[in-house]
């Protein structure tokens, strides 16, 4: 068998090649005698995207939905209020205590109040019966609630979900 052995004239070349493009690189200025300056104007456009299925409710109806979420949500994760069928808020287990139940009503009646306003709201730009637009309403509120919350079903009864 006949050994292989790279003649010597090969490896010079193989290691002058490198040596002699690195040798050879142009130098490219990168400075300019002035600073570049780049001016840049933009445009912002916002703009609400109108959902057609919603209707606009005033924005104090909203705020106060808003802000009342907390406690409403209180009052269900202490077994106090429910979802109702018809798409309200309803007092479940009373409390015992005067004022804590004063409070648990309060809170119920203003909520349903600014249920109302929506479902009306909805009843116009829908088309639909005010009882039509309940009923998607309770669907929606009642899959909403986490478990443990109470639901009433369609039969009045209610349940723990």
């Amino acid at each position: 068998m006949e050994s292989i052995r790279p003649s010597p004239r090969k490896g010079w070349l193989l290691l002058a090649i490198p040596i002699l493009l690195l040798g050879c690189s142009p130098t490219v200025r990168v400075t300019t005698p002035e600073p570049v300056r780049i001016n840049v104007h933009m445009g912002v456009v916002v703009t609400e995207k109108q959902n057609p299925r919603v209707a606009p409710v005033s924005p104090e109806v909203a705020e106060r939905r808003r802000l009342r979420s907390g406690e409403i949500q209180g009052l269900k994760n202490a077994g106090v209020v429910g979802e109702d069928r018809d798409g309200f808020l309803a007092v479940v287990n009373p409390p015992t205590d005067a004022s804590y139940k004063q409070y648990a009503e309060h809170v119920v009646q203003e909520e349903n109040r600014d249920r109302l306003k929506l479902y009306m709201a909805q009843t116009k730009l829908q088309e639909k019966p005010l009882e039509e637009i309940q009923d998607e309403y309770a669907r929606r509120w009642g899959r909403r609630t986490f478990p443990g919350e109470y639901v009433q079903q369609p039969d009045g009864a209610w349940i723990r979900k």
